[in-house]
């Protein structure tokens, strides 16, 4: 039999009322309007790899990473998580994954590294024998012996995203939910932070890492897979090679003219190299996809003027990548 992946998402969705309290479950006679974080939202992490989450602010990642951890529960779909069901199993599920979040606020200020992952050791049933062997070993694959018997208070940004990685770790779990751990960490820090996930824990020790980011290189550099979503939508997902080759080597365009043809715009479509044609008839505009360093863009205006139809203007839209980006009205 085929091992179960380390996570499975089928058709999840989820939604939040956009407002709380009685006031408005009374304004709204007990249907507060809802706003759509996930839509059918679809994915396979396998075990031992580093799957990226990369979107903007607000896309849904987080939403993604706190239904993995069951901190939440879906509207619809159903969530595995190594072969377990999540809604079912949440208890069995937690064993199974450390959660370490960007804005991690639990730590003691006063209590020093040591001290702050014993408390927290107990509180995850880390047998008390064993405790202090575990402390040792998460602190030495984080790098922060040197400074164990510090306050919390006196540790850099940095070092807390350390400390907060040693302490998912302390369960010793296969699977590890990082939602946005380099955010607000200078570049020298957030790199050797990029370097412990993908070389000592995935690498070396063999952990499953989901990340969060909204950062577009530091997806690229580390992650095995990576799903683009936007809008509480999965747009594109693959390795970051393929994807590169898939979307970034394509570029964008608005072409006016001084009327649009009927059969215009299925004609551009036609074109070899041209990936989607959209139609603005109002202000006389196609919008198109094409791929890049080609001569698509000159196969499309022969194509068009040969109708007798006139070019106004040729403007660049941008990166087809970084337009998966763009949050629209239509995306959600």
């Amino acid at each position: 039999m085929t091992a179960a992946p380390a996570i499975s998402f089928s058709a999840v969705s989820k939604s939040f009322p956009q407002a709380y309290g009685l006031s408005a479950w009374l304004k709204h006679r007990g249907r507060v309007p809802r706003r759509r974080a996930l839509d059918e939202v679809s994915l396979t992490v396998a075990h031992r790899k580093l799957y990226g989450l990369l979107g903007p602010n607000g896309a849904g990642k987080t939403t993604t990473l706190k239904l993995m951890a069951t901190l939440s529960l879906p509207d619809r779909g159903s969530i595995t998580i190594d072969g377990i069901d999540a809604g079912r199993q949440p208890e069995e599920v937690k064993r199974r994954i450390g959660l370490c979040t960007s804005e991690e606020r639990s730590f003691y200020f006063r209590l020093t590294a040591r001290e702050n992952l014993e408390f927290f050791g107990a509180l995850a049933g880390v047998r008390r024998r064993y405790r202090v062997k575990r402390i040792a070993e998460v602190v030495d694959i984080v790098d922060l012996t040197h400074a164990i018997d510090q306050r919390f208070s006196a540790y850099s940004s940095g070092m807390r995203v350390r400390l907060a990685l040693a302490r998912a770790l302390l369960a010793d779990p296969d699977i590890l939910l990082l939602d946005e751990p380099t955010r607000g960490v200078d570049p020298v820090h957030a790199d050797a932070i990029r370097g412990l996930m993908r070389d000592e824990l995935v690498r070396r020790h063999g952990k499953t890492i989901v990340l969060t980011t909204n950062v577009l290189d530091e997806a690229w550099a580390v992650c095995d897979e990576v799903a683009i979503i936007n809008a509480g939508r999965i747009v594109a997902d693959g390795p970051p090679a393929e994807l590169q080759r898939r979307i970034g080597g394509r570029v964008r365009y608005a072409i006016s003219f001084d009327r649009l043809h009927p059969q215009l715009a299925d004609q551009v479509r036609s074109l070899e190299g041209v990936f989607a044609v959209s139609v603005d008839a109002i202000a006389q505009t196609l919008n198109v996809e094409l791929l890049a360093g080609s001569r698509t863009l000159t196969n499309v205006l022969q194509a068009v003027t040969s109708n007798g139809v006139t070019v106004f203007g040729i403007r660049p839209l941008g990166d087809a990548l970084l337009e998966l980006f763009r949050t629209t009205e239509d995306a959600r």
